[in-house]
Formats: C-alpha cells, sequence, structure tokens
C-alpha cells in the first residue's frame, strides 16, 4: 500500500477549513493558511456549505465562514480517528 507523505487528502483540507473557520475567517485568509488555490477554496467551501458544516456570516461588513456544530462534530471525530490511526502505526507489527 502507497503511503501519503505531503499530499494532504480532501477529508484532511476539509477539516482544516473548518478548524480554521471556528472563529469566524475570511475566505482569502483561509486560502493562505490552509495553502489552497482560489479555485480549491470555492470548491471546498461549497462542499462544506452543502453539507451544512460550515455557514456564511456578515461581519464588520465582511463576509465570513463559521464552522456550525455540524463542523464542530465532524473535527471532534476526525481528531478521534487521526487519534487512532497514530495509536495503531506505534503498534509494532507481529510476524510469523
Amino acid at each position: 500500500m502507497s503511503e501519503r507523505k505531503n499530499n494532504r487528502g480532501k477529508i484532511e483540507i476539509m477539516a482544516d477549513v473548518l478548524a480554521l473557520s471556528t472563529a469566524g475567517i475570511k475566505k482569502t485568509h483561509i486560502m493562505y493558511r490552509a495553502n489552497l488555490s482560489y479555485e480549491q477554496i470555492l470548491h471546498y467551501l461549497n462542499q462544506l456549505l452543502t453539507k451544512g458544516l460550515i455557514a456564511q456570516d456578515v461581519s464588520d461588513g465582511s463576509l465570513v465562514y463559521r464552522t456550525t456544530e455540524k463542523g464542530r462534530e465532524f473535527l471532534i471525530c476526525y481528531s478521534r480517528m487521526t487519534e487512532l490511526i497514530t495509536e495503531y502505526e506505534k503498534v509494532p507489527l507481529l510476524t510469523t
């Protein structure tokens, strides 16, 4: 099985965007902090909005994105999953 080292997957990128959006953040700030192109941020924000994981708000006259309750639940599950995977990777493999 091939191992991914530097490339993030779709779920990891979504988790990054949700984590950045917990306190409310502008699209361009998400784009730069998550290291995404403009096309990518449009795609992921659309996906997250459609799934109800993120919401748009107007704050101080600017459009900001905030993680919804459902999005926070996603982050909790994602965090637990990555913990389990990390724990599993530390267990030595048994050989016969």
